[in-house]
């Protein structure tokens, strides 16, 4: 026969809740330690550190000069896709826009009458955020074309094709849900 002793059980309310605890306090330091991590979101490796910009500004916010802004970008953009091809280096590529500021300033004269100033200078670049990637505001050597007073929002991009001249967005489908769908096949076919 086994000899009776005495079973000792520690069921206090706090030994219970400290697995919990320490995996909710594990999980707050992975998130904080993934959230800090600035070259994760691979915004140091998207644009060089030389690259020139192309910053447009707007006369002001309203529905036309927005407009006008972006069918000058779109008039303009033959012009920077074949210097970009042409240049070897950051500093052939500022040269050749530099000559092409007439041009550009011609092609986008035909689209409005407001004054444009072109400009290849150093220039503070607002923040972006495209897709997942944040670009942070920073003073580039930029390709500034300001119509009339450039009171209005700007559009900017680097000169580096994923970031300025994307191919067609691809289209998001809506998400459906299999349990969703499910039940209304079921019961609504």
């Amino acid at each position: 026969m086994l000899p009776d002793y005495e079973i000792i059980r520690n069921e206090s309310p706090q030994s219970k809740r400290s697995p919990w605890m320490e995996l909710i306090f594990s999980l707050l330091i992975i998130q904080t330690i993934l959230f800090l991590l600035p070259s994760a979101s691979g915004a140091a490796e998207a644009i060089p550190a030389d690259a020139i910009h192309v910053r447009i500004v707007a006369n002001s916010n309203t529905q036309e000069d927005q407009e006008m802004k972006s069918l000058i970008q779109e008039e303009i953009q033959p012009l920077l896709v074949e210097a970009l091809a042409t240049a070897k280096s950051a500093e052939e590529l500022e040269n050749q826009l530099s000559s092409l500021t007439n041009e550009m300033t011609k092609r986008a004269g035909k689209i409005t009458k407001k004054m444009i100033q072109i400009q290849v200078v150093d220039a503070l670049i607002p923040p972006k955020k495209d897709g997942s990637i944040f670009y942070s505001q920073n003073v580039q050597k930029a390709l500034v074309v300001t119509i009339g007073e450039g009171k209005g929002d700007n559009w900017w991009c680097a000169l580096f094709p994923k970031v300025c001249y994307r191919d067609e967005e691809p289209k998001e489908e809506p998400v459906k849900f299999w349990t969703w769908e499910w039940i209304k096949n079921k019961f609504w076919s």
